[in-house]
């Protein structure tokens, strides 16, 4: 690793202790419900992400399974939203079938309390596992209307992907994908342009399908909620069928209070971990202090540009 790699690591380091908390939406599962609550009055949807990834301990993956069947069974009429699941903390690193079996376990508790469970998209090394853990259960009833998968639009092979486990016609939550982890350069597409030219087509295919109203995800760009509204069908009463999801903690912030004031649908991707002393929220954090350090450089040059 090369000396500019190494200081720019020391310094997301640094950000996420003091900006990877923001991006944390409880510190307990009480806490994360409290949380949702406040943002339901609001008007917003939510969904609850356990924080982990990458585990390799059949009781660490135990933990995050009786941590995420409490979170639902805890749930009231004023803080119930949906479940995503991270398939490598649910056991996914460790076999398809113990992923398979904890993943079942949250689907029918989901079920039981009318809820939906999001199956999280990781690095490229376990999306095609993934899917097809998915498509095993979006393929039965009544199991495929209580789940959604997370699509990447930077994949260079997503079509061929979403071929091959057949998800054009499934609930999906589509993002661009881009910069969370580190991956090959022929694995990703880099060019923006590009990574939203598959972004949109993934949306637009899905919506043609009847009855599938994919959820779209960002964090600011303003002009995906406007193309989303363009593509929901003439036929719907509501003027806006589409569902933005944005991320919670501070970027964006303006961006969703403006679009829940212009009558969409909006939801929080809330993440939260179990306790105090869990700190497998720092690995997430160090993504959005990378992040946040890309964002402000980005708009330092942009500032110098119109002097």
């Amino acid at each position: 690793m090369d000396i500019g790699k190494r200081l720019l690591g020391a310094a997301d380091a640094v950000g996420c202790l003091i900006v990877g908390p923001f991006f944390v939406g409880g510190w307990s599962v009480e806490g994360v419900l409290k949380k949702g609550a406040e943002l339901k009055k609001r008007g917003y949807k939510v969904t609850y992400n356990l924080l982990g990834e990458h585990v390799k301990e059949r009781r660490a993956v135990e933990q995050a399974l009786q941590t995420t069947l409490r979170l639902v069974e805890k749930m009231d009429q004023s803080n119930s939203g949906n479940v995503a699941i991270k398939p490598t903390l649910y056991g996914l690193f460790i076999s398809r079938g113990l992923f398979h079996k904890t993943a079942e376990q949250i689907v029918e508790c989901a079920m039981a309390h009318g809820i939906e469970v999001e199956f999280d998209a990781e690095m490229r090394s376990v999306i095609a596992d993934t899917f097809k853990i998915f498509s095993e259960f979006a393929r039965r009833f009544p199991h495929r209307n209580f789940v959604r998968q997370c699509v990447q639009a930077h994949l260079r092979d997503i079509f061929d992907l979403m071929d091959e486990y057949e998800l054009w016609d499934k609930q999906l939550r589509v993002v661009k994908g881009a910069g969370v982890y580190e991956e090959a350069e022929e694995v990703v597409l880099k060019d923006a342009g590009e990574i939203m030219r598959q972004y949109w087509e993934i949306a637009e295919r899905n919506y043609s399908i009847e009855g599938q109203v994919p959820q779209i995800a960002t964090m600011r760009d303003e002009s995906i909620p406007a193309r989303a509204a363009s593509l929901s069908p003439k036929s719907y009463i509501r003027p806006y069928r589409s569902v933005i999801q944005t991320l919670y903690g501070p970027i964006g912030r303006g961006l969703r209070k403006k679009l829940l004031e212009d009558g969409r649908d909006v939801k929080v991707y809330i993440p939260f971990v179990s306790s105090p002393c869990d700190f497998s929220w720092f690995g997430y954090g160090m993504r959005r202090a990378s992040m946040m350090r890309r964002l402000v450089w980005e708009e330092t040059k942009n500032k110098f540009k119109e002097v």
